[in-house]
């Protein structure tokens, strides 16, 4: 601590000490406020600077103070000098001098009592401090113990015995806590390193695999996600075990570290701690987790001087990624050695109770492999001929090996080689390109590439994404890490079982060649290092400069810009274009001009969507994407077959229609031909237009019914399982606030709506078609679900001043344990008019809740807005609603800039009603 601080809490002392012969009621406030007044001290030198440690450390310290005083007023009491010999120790994080300002401060009370239960006097000392602690404002974890009772507690549990190894002796019997700290050391240490290695290794992988197995997840964990805090101390308290100290330079010099990756280890960790504490600062409580809606507030308090909240925003989690990196790279490298035991001298001696494992090598020229790693074997290797940088990949490909540690570090050493002149080089540039052609297994190597830092100086494109967040929502990763886990997908297609893949690992199969596939998802996100928007444009010129560099040939540079450009169109226009419009297939299949285009980018589709998030790849989407892919493929095949079967043949379709009813529906077809626009007859088959047709007469035979309301529609459920949705269709009289209304109905029960298609007969009739799906992405199949969704329509339908909002409260109220998580991204509104020949485009993305997507479509219809067409997507707590809309009045365009500007503003409004209501 600063000389400063220790003035501060020399005065403290000073002040305190008056308060020992007071009564607890009459001291508490006193405590209070020097906690109060010495903890804004604390707050203003964060805000100044302040290094991590340096701040936990003045917090603990200031714990220190209060506790002897309140331990000191306790042990003075009327009967508490006759609890014995006790002694106040701290643990955990508190025992190492690391407490944030939300932090537990966790404590033992060691005594000498031998009785199965300890003395009512200290009882009483104990009650009163903890009383006091409590009182003041404190978390505080406790724990009364004997030296055999912690010793016993230890050995049957490796939290216990964790914390114990950083207790640290506050107040009390001093000699007590010499005597326990030998006997911990004898019988919980000594003879235990096996165990406790092995433990602390396995509780590692099973934490990392809990938090995404990644340093580059979007909102990470500071304290327990991978190169998190805990990573560092892991690394700790396996030294202590051999070492019996808790620092880095006890590992510095004997073949574990060197002095430079220990000065990054530990700038790494006080930087976290750092963070750690304005998280708690802005936050007001203890928590871990950098979530997207914080980060920014974050970057401002650690003084990032950026011009825009985003980009400071960036600059901070790019400095997070990379030393988060540093420690899990470091911390993981040193793990790996304690198991394979193959560095030299004291290293073998930390683990020598681990057995020696039995030697296979295999020699591969200027390399050698030993127990799966690969190793060079000169320390110069790379310097004489740099292109074994190269070809160490290639062996690691071909015989499934990883880079050992010694070699990891020469590739560290070397990275200089990596030049121009390399770059362009043709004999790496050639065994790059032999990595990049074998199928399933690229995703691995590209890893190890990255890990030693080599893939961003062959790839300087590829090396601008390196622990670059991404502002967008549905972006669970940095953009590298995304792009590898990309890589990973699309490798795992050529073994997949998956019933669901196997259409993906067939289109795999018959690519020939897959090196401009994986090229172009290495590429694809490039535009995102430069700030590109949009970045498909951006990327597709850095993938023709990486194209040039590599030698590929003109038709293999052309398909892979035109994968990079394209690489969300596919993705886009299924879940936002009308795919029964031919001109939607037409123009797509005129941008992706042949078939083997089209396979390769809807592989890079399934990768990219898959790579997004766990939960970015919808059965529905995918379904979507199918239609679309399905669609090109016949009219890539047959253009003139392609155009004939999309002609609407009214007569030959409504003979076919009109063999399977009986023929008392003769009327009901031919005003259903008559009536039904073009687009209706494109979307459905025949089977599809003869269940429509009978759901038509049953809501004329609703009309009939005595029983039944005037207004109740005729409503049609029918369920998918193995697509994950349902599909409702609904047929009743054309009115205003329908769609809201049906929204409405399906949002009380609650319902997710997919999409929604409108069709509108000339007779003022309609048919509305929905596929929905439950709250957790299945098909509704509960028919309560279905009674109440057609109850409150057919309510609201009989009633103009229906109330949904209460409904929707009281659903939200009902559900909150099953709905999605809310989260808190900005809200998009975009209106377009050059999509589409003849309606506008509305695309809104919003945060997601109950109760959404009826205030958007009352919103519209306020605005006398007509709806057409819509695609509805939620999934992980966002919404992407796509609308193609029109004026209600002349069913034309909306192109008045003025009115275009004030439904942008109304929707914006809607979308964030519910903070309002």
């Amino acid at each position: 601590m600063s000389r400063h601080l220790d003035k501060i809490l020399a005065n403290a002392e000073l002040q305190l000490a008056t308060t020992a012969a007071k009564r607890p009621s009459d001291v508490l406030p006193l405590y209070k406020k020097f906690l109060k007044i010495e903890e804004h001290r604390l707050r203003l030198r964060h805000q100044a600077g302040g290094g991590g440690r340096e701040i936990c450390a003045g917090r603990a310290e200031l714990i220190d103070v209060l506790l002897r005083h309140v331990f000191g007023q306790a042990k003075a009491g009327a009967h508490n000098d006759a609890a014995g010999s006790v002694a106040l120790m701290a643990l955990g994080g508190y025992g190492r001098r690391e407490l944030n300002p939300f932090s537990d401060v966790d404590v033992m009370f060691l005594h000498r009592q031998n009785a199965a239960r300890i003395s009512s006097e200290l009882g009483e000392l104990v009650e009163q401090v903890l009383y006091l602690l409590w009182d003041i404002g404190f978390k505080v974890g406790h724990s009364t113990r004997s030296i055999k009772d912690a010793i016993m507690q230890a050995n049957s549990d490796m939290l216990t015995k964790t914390s114990m190894l950083e207790a640290r002796f506050l107040v009390g019997d001093a000699q007590l806590v010499r005597t326990f700290r030998g006997q911990f050391r004898n019988k919980c240490v000594t003879g235990f390193e096996r165990e406790y290695l092995e433990l602390r290794m396995k509780d590692q992988a099973t934490r990392h695999a809990k938090f995404g197995n990644s340093v580059h997840m979007q909102e990470p964990n500071v304290k327990s996600g991978c190169g998190g805090l805990r990573d560092y101390q892991n690394l700790l308290w396996m030294t202590y075990f051999k070492e019996g100290a808790l620092t880095t330079t006890h590992l510095v010099g004997r073949d574990w570290l060197s002095d430079t990756d220990q000065r990054r280890l530990d700038a790494a960790y006080d930087f976290l701690l750092r963070v750690r504490t304005a998280l708690h600062y802005e936050t007001k409580r203890g928590t871990d987790v950098l979530h997207l809606n914080i980060q920014e507030q974050l970057a401002g308090r650690l003084q990032y001087s950026q011009t825009t909240a985003l980009l400071r925003s960036e600059a901070f989690m790019k400095d997070y990624y990379e030393r988060t990196r540093d420690i899990f790279r470091i911390t993981e490298r040193i793990t790996e050695q304690f198991v394979s035991g193959q560095s030299s001298g004291r290293l073998r001696s930390l683990l020598s109770f681990l057995p020696k494992p039995r030697s296979n090598e295999e020699d591969f020229g200027e390399f050698v492999s030993r127990e799966k790693q690969l190793h060079a074997k000169q320390p110069n290797l790379f310097q004489t001929n740099s292109t074994l940088m190269m070809e160490a990949f290639r062996l690691a490909q071909r015989e499934r090996l990883e880079l050992s540690p010694e070699l990891e570090d020469l590739f560290a050493r070397n990275l200089s080689l990596v030049t121009r002149t390399f770059q362009y080089a043709k004999e790496p540039r050639e065994i790059f390109k032999s990595i990049l052609r074998l199928k399933g297994e690229v995703g691995r190597v590209l890893r190890i590439m990255h890990r030693v830092d080599f893939l961003g100086r062959y790839i300087p494109e590829f090396g601008e994404l390196t622990c670059l967040v991404q502002h967008e929502f549905f972006h669970r990763y940095t953009a590298d890490e995304h792009t590898l886990v990309c890589i990973d997908k699309l490798d795992a297609l050529i073994t997949t079982q998956n019933a669901k893949l196997l259409s993906y690992r067939k289109l795999f199969q018959r690519l020939d060649d897959p090196l401009v596939l994986y090229l172009a998802l290495l590429m694809h996100d490039t535009g995102r290092g430069v700030g590109a928007r949009p970045h498909s444009e951006a990327s597709a010129l850095f993938a023709g400069r990486v194209a040039m560099r590599l030698q590929l040939s003109p038709d293999e540079r052309k398909s892979l810009i035109l994968l990079v450009d394209h690489h969300v169109t596919m993705s886009n226009m299924a879940q936002q274009r009308n795919l029964d419009d031919p001109e939607t297939i037409i123009e797509f299949a005129a941008i992706i001009k042949d078939q083997k285009n089209l396979d390769a980018l809807m592989l890079l589709t399934l990768a990219d969507g898959q790579g997004t998030s766990a939960e970015g790849w919808s059965d529905w989407k995918e379904s979507l994407v199918w239609h679309l892919h399905y669609a090109t493929s016949q009219y890539l095949a047959d253009q003139d077959a392609f155009n004939q079967q999309m002609k609407i043949e009214r007569e030959k379709l409504s003979a076919a229609v009109s063999a399977q009813l009986p023929a008392d529906f003769a009327e009901e077809i031919e005003a259903h031909f008559d009536f039904m626009p073009d687009n209706y007859f494109r979307a459905f088959p025949v089977n599809d237009i003869v269940s429509h047709l009978q759901l038509f007469r049953d809501f004329f035979a609703k009309r009939s019914a005595q029983d039944s309301s005037p207004f109740a529609p005729a409503v049609k459920w029918e369920a998918f399982p193995e697509q994950g949705h349902a599909i409702v269709s609904v047929c009743t009289w054309d009115r205003r606030q329908l769609l809201a209304r049906i929204a409405g109905s399906f949002a009380v029960v609650p319902i997710n709506i997919l999409s929604a298609d409108i069709y509108t007969r000339g007779d003022n009739l309609v048919l509305d078609v929905f596929r929905v799906c439950t709250t957790d992405a299945k098909a509704v199949t509960d028919r309560q679900k279905h009674e109440q969704v057609e109850h409150t329509l057919s309510d609201s339908l009989g009633n103009e001043t229906f109330d949904f909002p209460p409904l929707i409260a009281e659903a939200r109220r009902k559900n909150r344990h099953r709905l999605a998580q809310e989260i808190d991204f900005p809200t998009r509104i975009s209106i377009d008019n050059k999509v589409h020949p003849t309606f506008t485009l509305v695309q809104i993305e919003t945060p997601d809740r109950l109760g959404l997507l009826y205030d958007l479509l009352s919103c519209l219809d306020r605005e006398g807005v007509y709806i057409s067409l819509s695609r509805i997507s939620t999934e992980k707590g966002a919404a992407v609603d796509t609308f193609y809309v029109a004026d209600v009045t002349t069913r034309g365009k909306i192109t008045d800039s003025n009115r275009i500007s004030s439904l942008q503003k109304k929707l914006q409004e809607a979308a964030v009603l519910i903070e309002e209501k």
